[in-house]
């Protein structure tokens, strides 16, 4: 079914009378959001899908993890906050500047801990990825470059997966769509949550797309935007061709 149909049936659905007292789907709350999401994802899906296949971590899974971000991502103040994180970021680190960034919307406090982690892990050695966790200026530097990259972005994110699936085994156990709920809490709420606590958080109504919250500002769970696209998009693992490499280092 196309996003298109989608949605159309969804808004059928909602103006039928007897479902007058059931929720909204975020596709219908978040229009146009959604569409133009679904947009920059289903066009970048085959490269990303090559780097997540290359480092084993699921492609429908890992779209579904940031797919909330891409509904608030700008290009203009992304180029804003990259500028900023430039002069910040580099000259004193996270104390001076910790902007999300990047298609995905990831700061650079958060891709230390997954470096750290992945660089404590031996999965490093598996993939044959490293990373210099140095903390000086020409690290990170070439940090900033990298999260700058969409295709050095999807690194992190796959890294960022396999890290809790090492260290939370019980999620390969789980269905599909509830493993992706635990995997965005964690994307959204913290890297270092354990499993009890991303339980609890996981319906908390806590993401909004407005640049500066006010009063009229609508939240949502960030967990249930993805478990939704995760459904729409789960076409029950069509194979694709694994990736060749990972991205040139930096």
């Amino acid at each position: 079914m196309s996003l298109q149909a989608l949605i159309l049936a969804l808004m059928l659905l909602a103006a039928s009378p007897a479902e007058a007292g059931s929720p909204r789907s975020h596709a219908l709350l978040l229009a146009p959001e959604w569409e133009q999401a679904a947009q920059r994802a289903k066009e970048r899906r085959a490269a990303w899908r090559e780097v997540f296949e290359s480092l084993e971590a699921d492609p429908a899974e890992c779209e579904a993890v940031v797919f909330p971000e891409l509904l608030r991502y700008s290009r203009v103040q992304d180029g804003v906050e990259q500028a900023a994180l430039l002069a910040l970021y580099v000259q004193g680190g996270k104390a001076k500047a910790d902007f999300s960034v990047g298609m995905f919307q990831m700061k650079p406090s958060f891709v230390e801990q997954v470096e750290t982690a992945w660089m404590r892990s031996p999965l490093r050695h598996a993939f044959k990825l490293y990373f210099d966790t140095a903390d000086n200026r020409e690290q990170r530097s070439r940090r900033i470059r990298r999260l700058a990259d969409e295709r050095w972005q999807c690194v992190y994110l796959a890294v960022f997966v396999r890290l809790l699936m090492e260290r939370e085994p019980s999620l390969a156990t789980l269905p599909a769509g509830e493993r992706v709920r635990l995997l965005a809490t964690a994307y959204n709420f913290s890297f270092t949550a354990p499993l009890g606590e991303l339980r609890l958080r996981q319906s908390r109504k806590t993401f909004h797309l407005d640049l500066l919250p006010s009063r009229k500002t609508a939240y949502y769970a960030y967990a249930g935007i993805a478990a939704e696209w995760f459904a729409v998009t789960d076409t029950s693992r069509i194979e694709t061709p694994a990736m060749e490499r990972l991205p040139a280092s930096l």
